[in-house]
Order: C-alpha cells, then sequence, then structure tokens
C-alpha cells in the first residue's frame, strides 16, 4: 500500500513500484488507508509519506497500524529527514529520503518483507 497526499509524488511513486514488478494499492490520506485496511485488505507493506497534510501523520498511521498489522514492513519517505529524528525504527522499517530511485525502494521492500 502506498499512502501519500501529493497526487503526483503518489503517482510517480506508485509507477516506480508497478514497473518493478509490485502491485499498488494507492491511499491519498492517512484515513483512506485505514478504511482500506478495515475492509479486509491483505497487505505485505505499507511506503507511507510522514507529512500526510490534514489529519494523521504516517509515523501515527503506522503507530496505529502496529497493533492490527504488526508484520507489516513500513517504508516512510520523506523530504525532510529531519521529520524523522528521534523516532526509533522497528526491525521491519525504514526511511528513504525524496527523490530516490524505484530500485531503491524496491530494494528496501524486498529486504524488509523477506527479513
Amino acid at each position: 500500500m502506498l499512502v501519500e497526499d501529493d497526487v503526483l509524488v503518489r503517482i510517480t511513486v506508485a509507477m516506480m513500484l508497478e514497473d518493478e514488478g509490485f502491485r499498488v494499492i494507492e491511499a491519498g490520506s492517512a484515513a483512506e488507508a485505514w478504511k482500506l485496511i478495515n475492509g479486509g485488505l491483505e497487505i505485505e507493506a505499507v511506503v507511507t509519506d510522514v507529512n500526510l497534510g490534514h489529519g494523521p501523520t504516517g509515523i501515527q498511521m503506522v503507530e496505529g497500524m502496529r497493533d492490527v498489522l504488526p508484520e507489516v514492513a513500513i517504508i516512510f519517505i520523506t523530504g525532510r529527514p529531519a521529520s524523522m529524528a528521534g523516532r526509533r525504527l522497528g526491525p521491519r522499517e525504514a526511511v528513504l529520503t525524496k527523490p530516490f530511485q524505484g530500485s531503491d525502494i524496491s530494494e528496501t521492500i524486498r529486504a524488509l518483507v523477506t527479513h
């Protein structure tokens, strides 16, 4: 699942992931992502922007998600690395700083999903 509030970034990252062989479900907000998950969507990984605009941040969304999906891999993407300062990453979490290449994100996902 890709959670990104900026439509152009979401389209670009979704295309990167699809080009790397992933099936991508897109959400424009934490609320939209939760709706999909509560509807029974099964996922192996979440790629989320740290700053999602209105509503919960990507970090807040993931913290709530961990109770429901403890094994899901999480990749935080951010244009402002300082926004992750002080947050300890779990064993199935990683951070990628924008801009990144499709190979960067696919390698990160594959490493976390098989971990």
